[in-house]
């Protein structure tokens, strides 16, 4: 067989692999949108918008899925890892939040690497929502964020593995640290606030 005749058939081949790479970073910018738009959705208590976005998300994570089979490198390269973790995140805040069961990678059906990295993320929409539940004088629900979000990281830190393996989860998890004891703060502020409050205001109570 002639050089050029190699090339031909090469090319018509990488073509087809072109193509379907395309349509994979379509897929994952709409699994990247739809997730962050699902998220909002949760703080803002919005069931429908949360509902219409996760369905949208998983839409497009399933297509993505569909061209793997033929493109298996595709789920591990490029976009698609990084549209899997937002997907995990917004589906365990959402379940989080909901005080659902939490979904499993193989639930979502995303990898074990980004699903651990949703995760670690869906850390720091807990924080959001329990400075949300303080500001709404909601300090059960913070309370509830708080150990949440110190079960997230109980539960990773005991993970230890190189960055080849789950990029970036040992910085993720210091950010963790970080946030629980920031949230513990702000909970035992507010907590302490609530019980001065209720101290002026029986002392007002009894003058009158």
């Amino acid at each position: 067989m002639g050089i050029d005749k190699i090339i031909g058939e090469i090319d018509v081949v990488l073509k087809a692999k072109d193509e379907k790479r395309e349509r994979v970073i379509t897929h994952s910018r709409e699994i990247i949108r739809r997730s962050g738009s699902a998220v909002l959705a949760v703080h803002k208590k919005d069931a429908t918008a949360v509902r219409e976005n996760l369905e949208a998300a998983r839409a497009a994570l399933e297509a993505s899925l569909a061209i793997c089979r033929e493109q298996p490198e595709f789920v591990f390269t490029g976009p698609l890892p990084q549209a899997f973790q937002e997907f995990a995140e917004a589906s365990v805040v959402q379940a989080l939040i909901a005080k659902k069961k939490v979904p499993s990678p193989g639930e979502l059906r995303v990898p074990v690497e980004p699903y651990i990295t949703g995760l670690a993320d869906a850390a720091g929409e807990m924080r959001r929502f329990a400075l949300d539940s303080l500001r709404r004088d909601e300090f059960d629900e913070a309370e509830r964020a708080l150990e949440t979000m110190e079960e997230i990281y109980t539960a990773l830190k005991g993970l230890d593995y190189p960055r080849a393996v789950v990029p970036n989860l040992k910085r993720k998890v210091d950010v963790i640290r970080r946030l629980v004891e920031e949230t513990r703060g702000d909970v035992t502020l507010a907590h302490q606030g609530r019980l001065i409050r209720r101290s002026i205001e029986g002392a007002l109570k009894e003058k009158r």
